[in-house]
This record gives structure tokens, sequence and C-alpha cells, in this order.
């Protein structure tokens, strides 16, 4: 509760604008920085840009992966929820693996270089090992016509462009546990609606678009609701991310896509009174 509440009262100011409460780029330096396609985000009124604090950007296309997998991995007992050097608050859900399953190496494309001699016993180069995903999963996640749910939507800049990707014939639902992050987010849309106002009478371009407060541990969406989930910045906050998980993987249509943008925590969970203040490191 203490990080719940913690989070909830960060997130009251980041309501009123996302600059200097960051170590890192927000706004349109963020978007640019993370590679955002400036033919969805041009289409954001400059106001609605400028609450932007993502970490990653949801909507690229994925060229790299990691090996093994995180479904190949063994399942974390409940207990390495918890960080072994003692805290009672969870850390990172693979935060205590053993060193060689941190250390698996990065793929690109379809080559993957980990260090062994991949040369059979003939002097012959191996077969590539391709252990990347498939076109469909690395493309843009939000297609026309999806169904799509942002988790921890925040202030809606990443719904907004969810919108505007999945087109009229989508639907779009951003969901925040934050009520102040939600009133941002509401007022983007109607920012987002009124400099569309001079072309009403076009066809409208974009998905509807609806806010729910929501934490992500219990989401209150009847299963396989959505093609596609999308969430930014949300995971590195929450205490219980597997109930989360789960909960995301509840609402999934069959075959839907799941696409997470976050930060980790490189070095050993903070302890202590530390635990709130480096909780948003």
């Amino acid at each position: 509760m203490v990080i719940a509440r913690a989070v909830r009262d960060r997130f009251t100011a980041v309501a009123q604008g996302p600059e200097g409460k960051f170590r890192y780029p927000v706004g349109d330096a963020g978007l640019a920085g993370l590679g955002y396609d400036e033919a969805i985000t041009g289409r954001l009124p400059a106001e609605v840009r400028a609450h932007f604090c993502g970490v990653g950007n949801p909507f690229a296309t994925v060229d790299a992966c990691v090996w093994p997998p995180v479904c190949l991995l063994p399942e974390p007992s409940r207990a390495a929820y918890t960080s072994a050097s003692g805290s009672d608050v969870p850390g990172d859900m693979y935060g205590d693996m053993p060193d060689a399953e941190l250390d698996a190496p990065v793929c690109f494309g379809n080559n993957c270089d980990d260090g062994a001699d991949n040369a059979t016993e003939d002097g012959n180069p191996a077969a590539t090992r391709d252990r990347c995903l498939p076109p469909q999963l690395a493309a843009c996640p939000v297609r026309p016509g999806d169904a799509v749910l942002d988790v921890g939507c925040g202030a809606g800049v990443d719904t907004l462009c969810a919108a505007l990707l999945a087109g009229p014939d989508g639907t779009v639902t951003g969901a925040d546990a934050s009520p102040h992050m939600l009133d941002r987010a509401r007022a983007n849309l109607a920012a987002m609606d009124d400099a569309a106002a001079p072309a009403a009478r076009a066809p409208k371009q974009s998905a509807p678009i609806r806010f729910v407060e929501t934490g992500a541990e219990s989401l209150p969406f009847a299963a396989n609701s959505f093609d596609v989930v999308i969430s930014n910045g949300l995971f590195s906050l929450i205490v219980d991310k597997p109930a989360a998980l789960r909960e995301i993987h509840r609402v999934l249509r069959p075959g839907g896509r799941l696409r997470l943008a976050d930060q980790i925590l490189d070095g050993p969970a903070p302890q202590g009174a530390d635990v709130v203040s480096n909780w948003f490191r």
C-alpha cells in the first residue's frame, strides 16, 4: 500500500505536466528519441504531445529478440517475487535470476552470437539459428479495426496514437488507476477533438476512445475483449506484476497481441526508507 500510495501521489503532480519530473526526455523530445512515427504524432496538438512521459515505443517495429525468451525460462517461485536481499517489497520478477539467465545473448535479425563455437564437426559454419519474432508480431501491434487496451494510459498520448492507428473501425480504451491522470487524458482527448473541429464534416479518421479508472491487477473487462494490449512505463510501478499479467492475458482474445515498453532495475533492489524514493528511478 505504501508503494501504491506513492505512485498515486507522484502522478497527481505529473498530471499537471511531466517536465522536470523524470530523468529522461519527455514531450516532443521523448517522442522523437523513442522513434515515434511523426506521421502519427504530428496529428496530435502540441499541448497533448507535451504530456508524453513514456519510457519506450510500444508501436515500434521490433527487430531484436532475446534468447531464451521469457516463456521458456523456468517459472520463478513465489518467493522470488520478493527481493533476495530481504526487502518486503517485491522486486522485479526476474531480478534474482541466476547470472547465466540474465546474461542470455541478444539476437538481431536471424543472427545470434553468444560467443560459442558455431562450427560443425567438419569445420563448416552451423546453420543460423532463427530465434526472432515472426513478421506479424515484429510489426506495429495495432492494425486498422483493432480493439485496443492501453493499460496505464496516463495522459493518454499513446491512447490517442492507438486510436489513429486503429482507425474509425477500431475501438480504444485507456485504463489508469490515477483519477488525476485520467482527467488529463480526457482533456487531451478534448484538445484532439477541438483541433479536428474544422474538418468535422470529413469522415472521422480515428477510433472512438473511452477512459476507465482501474488498476492493472483487476481489470473490469470481460475475457477476450481486446485484440491488442499496450502499456508504456506501467509495469515498473506495479507491485503485483504476475496478477497484472494474468489480467492482461485474460482480456486478450486468442491470438491477441501484447506490447510492453518499460524500464528494469539494473542492480540490487532498494532497501528501507529508500524503497519508495527509488521506486521511480
